[in-house]
């Protein structure tokens, strides 16, 4: 079996000076010679560069030994969209952070980070279309059935005032009549302002919200269900939406091809694995990826505080795809169980005596072995492939006895 290390995300000894956008920037211009000799600085600042260099010089060395990308070739994509494909409906932000002029085109990413995809309706939609038109005549034929019954739910909902006083007034069952020093904008914005509300009108949008929010429940169960007995589909879904391959085909650098998940500690501990190995052609590291992915439709809210200038607050539905970080393993199967065991009963306010102990373990005992059945049968109906990777089994050699006489 293999050990369980819990990762904790580290967010230091980085200054404050290298956001998101601009540690791009530093491991670009590391990777092209240091400031001094990079052909283009971004605008970052050369004490702000040095401070850091330990920590991006790491990382550009280790991306350079992965991806045998030519030294001073490393480009910061920067601002703006891609080129998509015609048909493609959806936002234009391009998969690539950075790439290199001999054709490693980077996604990059911090560690600690665990989504592959948010997607509002057009953007779902694309994605699906891209993974049936990559499995041509093999596309299962339930997906037009599932994307249509998704319209209904990946839809956006405008209300009066802010979606977190909504939320509020949902779980208290109380309408208030005003709400007072409302954020009004965008981030930044320091106008503020009193909303008196429609009680009635108000009354009809939180049952709109929750009604919404219950289909999506429904329809996130479809859609578990549909990934979960295609697994070549998730596959290629997965891989168009980490690559985005067929969205930029008139693109050469917009999608990408490798991915870094940087670590902002010291630098060294980085993951870095490739996507795609050529035109049509998931690396097997998708394979990995797709195993791990986990789907649900919920709310998209950029705007939980504040309203627009009209007063209003808005939220999309959206399918989400993230990443589960623990492998689906025995070991960790156990771990969890466990953890939620103690959990419970260090959590308990009820006085314990040995009688409730024991009658607890019993019952986490039959719990257990009820699910660790439903776990294996879940994996036998997806093929041995599961369960072997389930109990960490690998098989160097195979022998067998008899069938020489068949030729064998």
């Amino acid at each position: 079996m293999l050990r369980f290390n819990e990762y904790e995300p580290h967010y230091g000894p980085l200054t404050e000076a290298v956001s998101a956008t601009n540690m791009e920037a530093h491991i670009v211009i590391s990777f092209n010679g240091g400031f001094d000799k990079a052909a283009e600085t971004y605008g970052i600042k050369q004490e702000d560069w040095e401070e850091n260099k330990e920590i991006s010089i790491a990382i550009a060395n280790n991306i350079r030994e992965k991806t045998k990308s030519s030294p001073g070739s490393m480009i910061h994509f920067g601002k703006g969209n891609g080129t998509m494909i015609d048909w493609w409906t959806g936002n234009g932000t391009p998969k690539t952070d950075l790439y290199s002029t001999d054709g490693s085109n980077i996604s990059l990413k911090q560690q600690g980070g665990s989504q592959l995809m948010s997607g509002l309706n057009a953007e779902t939609k694309s994605t699906f279309k891209a993974a049936t038109i990559y499995m041509g005549e093999n596309s299962p034929k339930e997906v037009d059935k599932l994307v249509d019954s998704m319209d209904s739910v990946l839809k956006t909902l405008t209300i009066q005032g802010n979606i977190n006083s909504m939320a509020k007034a949902i779980k208290t069952k109380i309408i208030p009549k005003k709400l007072k020093n409302i954020k009004v904008g965008a981030t930044g914005s320091k106008k503020f302002s009193d909303i008196t509300i429609d009680k009635e009108k108000y009354a009809q949008e939180m049952e709109e919200m929750q009604a919404w929010k219950k289909s999506m429940k429904e329809i996130t169960k479809e859609t578990v269900k549909f990934f979960e007995t295609n697994d070549k589909f998730k596959m290629w879904f997965c891989y168009e939406a980490a690559t985005g391959e067929m969205k930029f085909n008139p693109d050469r650098y917009a999608n990408a091809t490798w991915v870094v998940e940087f670590d902002p500690k010291s630098g060294k501990n980085n993951n870095i694995n490739q996507l795609s190995l050529g035109k049509n052609k998931p690396s097997p590291y998708i394979e990995k990826l797709a195993k791990k992915a986990k789907f649900r439709l919920s709310p998209k809210t950029s705007t939980g505080s504040r309203v627009s200038t009209k007063l209003r607050g808005t939220t999309s539905g959206s399918l989400r795809v993230t990443l589960e970080n623990k492998e689906d393993t025995f070991h960790n199967f156990m771990q969890e169980s466990y953890r939620k065991f103690t959990d419970s009963i260090l959590l308990t306010e009820e006085p314990l005596n040995e009688l409730k102990l024991f009658n607890s373990v019993k019952k986490w005992l039959t719990d257990l072995k009820n699910k660790l059945m439903s776990k294996l049968k879940e994996l036998a109906r997806k093929g041995l492939q599961y369960l072997l990777d389930f109990f960490q089994f690998k098989l160097d050699k195979i022998k067998t006895s008899g069938l020489e006489l068949f030729g064998y």
